[in-house]
């Protein structure tokens, strides 16, 4: 049970800083996800956060963990195109008797989920226009498949979800793929706190509910934190020759409520907000 980053092992928020921090030391503050993210895994000491725990204990696929190790900022690549691969906020490698798997974590405040699939495309045009080499075109068009399974120019009621959505599962299917895992799991974690608005964590949860079902039609009529949905199957495409199973959910955890985040106590977990 540990978390480095390269040869670093992580044991402080100034650790996690130094090695594995945000670009603008303006995200690295109290009650946003950067810095919140890192105080609830380094206060879960052996354990994981509690609110993860409770989420995997609730599916029937998953078991007591046994093991695990995580890395911030870690790079997931998902195609062979030039450029950044994508950072998940925390890749988390967990064993269980079953076997092991990933947890891909997406640290939320009430930041968004950025650009939709049609402002992404848009972007990626004029981008091609200026530069026929460019890739964006292509990187949207093949992981749209992947995931969905029809070509993007189909799927108009799709145009509104977000990209970085799609990116985040891709980047966990595919790293799990490598690592020959059977499963997968994106997990939101997010942080409610005097720095957020209800009505832009309303939005990402409603944005992460099209996202769901998008994947598989059905899947829920609200996102429950705390909870599980899956296992999806993705077509793959050019992606992913044998996907593994993915997960997708949502933790909450509210600090509005308390001062022990502050002074090093255990910070309020609940399955909403407010408290």
């Amino acid at each position: 049970m540990s978390i480095t980053k390269g040869n670093h092992i992580i044991t402080g928020l100034s650790d996690w800083q130094a090695h594995a921090g945000p670009k603008s030391k303006g995200h690295w503050v109290d009650d946003r996800s950067a810095k919140e993210v890192a105080r609830a895994w380094l206060a879960s000491g052996q354990q994981l956060p509690a609110e993860v725990c409770a989420a995997l204990a609730g599916h029937p696929r998953f078991g007591a963990v046994l093991e695990w190790q995580a890395e911030p900022e870690a790079k997931l690549r998902f195609d062979d195109f030039a450029g950044e691969p994508r950072n998940s906020d925390l890749a988390v490698h967990v064993r269980d008797a079953v076997g092991s798997y990933l947890i891909a974590i997406e640290a939320k405040a009430d930041e968004s989920y950025g650009a939709t699939i049609a402002q992404t495309l848009a972007a990626a045009r004029k981008r091609l226009d200026a530069n026929p080499r460019s890739n964006g075109l292509n990187r949207v068009r093949q992981l749209h498949e992947a995931l969905l399974g029809v070509p993007v120019a189909q799927a108009a009621e799709c145009a509104g979800l977000r990209y970085q959505l799609l990116t985040a599962a891709a980047g966990a299917l595919c790293d799990g793929e490598r690592r020959a895992y059977a499963r997968t799991v994106l997990l939101i974690q997010e942080f409610v706190t005097k720095k957020t608005d209800d009505a832009n964590h309303a939005r990402n949860t409603h944005d992460l509910l099209n996202f769901m079902n998008a994947l598989h039609p059905g899947t829920a009529s609200e996102v429950q934190p705390g909870r599980l949905y899956g296992p999806f199957e993705v077509p793959g495409g050019k992606l992913l020759k044998k996907p593994p199973e993915l997960y997708i959910g949502k933790v909450t955890r509210n600090l509005r409520a308390t001062g022990t985040a502050r002074s090093g106590g255990a910070a309020a977990v609940n399955d909403g907000f407010p408290l």
